[in-house]
């Protein structure tokens, strides 16, 4: 067990714990799909087409989601979109996306403002034993969904993109 501490995100100091769960957001922390939004949900479904879908462009932080799950951390993915088999070939194929990681998406015909549903759908990771004394980080550009996430316990971090990369890379998997 490590027992140095480290400051990051927006609540402060926690102690590095031997194996910690990572929470991926999609569109604008792993992947740009910034040229299949449109202007309205409507333009979203017109444009999300397997092509379309193949044109995203990966991020930075896409690279760690495998090299976590490697290092026997949890690693999970949770996006307040759909996600069709289209956008699940993505994953796999371009981005190297284990097939063992648990997806968490937006059910069709869902509503919940993204905060809401992604807190919903994440606090199964407080509630089960083999989870809720882990460390938990959710990595989304949303700060309200961050800020939600965080409500779900002191054991729940939100940290933007460009603060987790660095984390990861440098503290997590000792690649600096």
């Amino acid at each position: 067990m490590e027992s140095e501490s480290f400051s990051i995100g927006r609540r402060g100091e926690y102690t590095l714990m031997d194996k910690r769960i990572f929470i991926f957001d999609l569109d604008g922390t792993v992947i740009d799909s910034s040229h299949r939004q449109g202007n309205s949900l409507d333009d979203w479904f017109r444009l999300n087409t397997r092509e379309n879908i193949f044109k995203d462009v990966p991020l930075a932080l896409g690279r760690h989601i495998r090299n976590l799950h490697l290092k026997g951390h949890k690693v999970l993915i949770c996006t307040s979109r759909n996600i069709s088999k289209d956008d699940l070939d993505y994953l796999e194929q371009v981005l190297k996306i284990p097939p063992n990681i648990k997806i968490i998406a937006r059910p069709y015909g869902c509503d919940s403002a993204p905060f809401t549903l992604k807190k919903k759908q994440l606090s199964y990771l407080q509630n089960f034993k083999s989870f809720r004394d882990k460390i938990k980080f959710l990595i989304d550009d949303n700060e309200d969904n961050l800020k939600s996430f965080e409500e779900l316990g002191t054991n729940c971090f939100g940290i933007f993109p460009n603060q987790a990369e660095d984390f990861i890379s440098r503290i997590v998997l000792n690649e600096r």
